[in-house]
């Protein structure tokens, strides 16, 4: 059995959660969809508490991504962990067939699914394209927008995701690929590309480069995020709430 891990916080605000629910519904396979959410304003917590396929689990405690897919991963049975992204969809019914056929081979411990985003400009095709071929191949990292699968024992080897608020994906994956090379699905996962909208797709494509550097630096995960995310939390739950301005009337 896969156990298909939705970690989610703030999920209603880009559109993906009703689809992300569908396409699990239609997934072939012995599947069991746990969603790990921390309390927010929005509706993320009612709508999923109507999927019947999907079990809810609302954690208070867990303030990032990491905490919410570990939490996730001690609920779990299934042999095989597939750690979803929450702006993601699977390929088409298909996607847990895929997994089970490329663990018939024992040398496969984990690897993912090939990238796009759902918006056509030439910087994001190119991006998919590396994230593919150069980052996912030669640097064998998987970022979670790529919905990697792992061994449940290897992954509670290494005492499941990284507790960090950015980069965990990295870290895991470095952590994955000293057992074995990432393996790539045939199938393509659509990830939402509404970051690159808000910010610009030429600026919020250059923040994460450059954040990508600060991490090697050694620059600490909580800096990061909070560059990540300026204003608004997307991931992380532990931001202090904003003061209003006393000379805002």
């Amino acid at each position: 059995m896969i156990s298909v891990l939705l970690p989610c916080y703030r999920e209603m605000r880009h559109g993906y959660l009703p689809a992300i629910a569908q396409n699990l519904a239609t997934q072939d396979g012995a599947k069991e969809i746990i969603a790990v959410v921390t309390p927010s304003e929005d509706d993320t917590e009612s709508f999923l508490q109507q999927q019947p396929q999907i079990r809810v689990i609302v954690d208070p405690t867990a303030t990032n991504r990491a905490q919410r897919f570990n939490r996730a991963i001690a609920a779990s049975r299934g042999e095989v962990i597939l750690l979803h992204h929450p702006a993601t969809l699977l390929p088409a019914t298909t996607a847990l067939g895929q997994i089970a056929a490329a663990l018939t081979d024992p040398r496969v411990l984990w690897g993912g699914f090939r990238h796009r985003f759902d918006d056509d400009h030439w910087l994001l095709r190119f991006t998919s394209w590396y994230s593919n071929h150069g980052r996912g191949r030669w640097g064998r990292i998987l970022y979670f927008d790529h919905c990697p699968f792992v061994r449940r024992d290897l992954l509670q080897k290494l005492g499941g995701v990284p507790d960090l608020d950015i980069f965990e994906d990295t870290a895991l994956s470095d952590r994955l690929a000293y057992y074995a090379p990432p393996h790539l699905l045939p199938g393509t996962v659509t990830t939402s590309a509404r970051r690159f909208r808000q910010r610009g797709i030429y600026r919020h494509a250059l923040l994460n480069q450059g954040l990508k550097l600060a991490y090697r630096l050694g620059v600490r995960p909580q800096t990061l995020n909070r560059w990540y995310e300026r204003s608004a939390p997307i991931t992380v739950s532990h931001w202090p709430k904003p003061t209003v301005n006393r000379w805002q009337k």
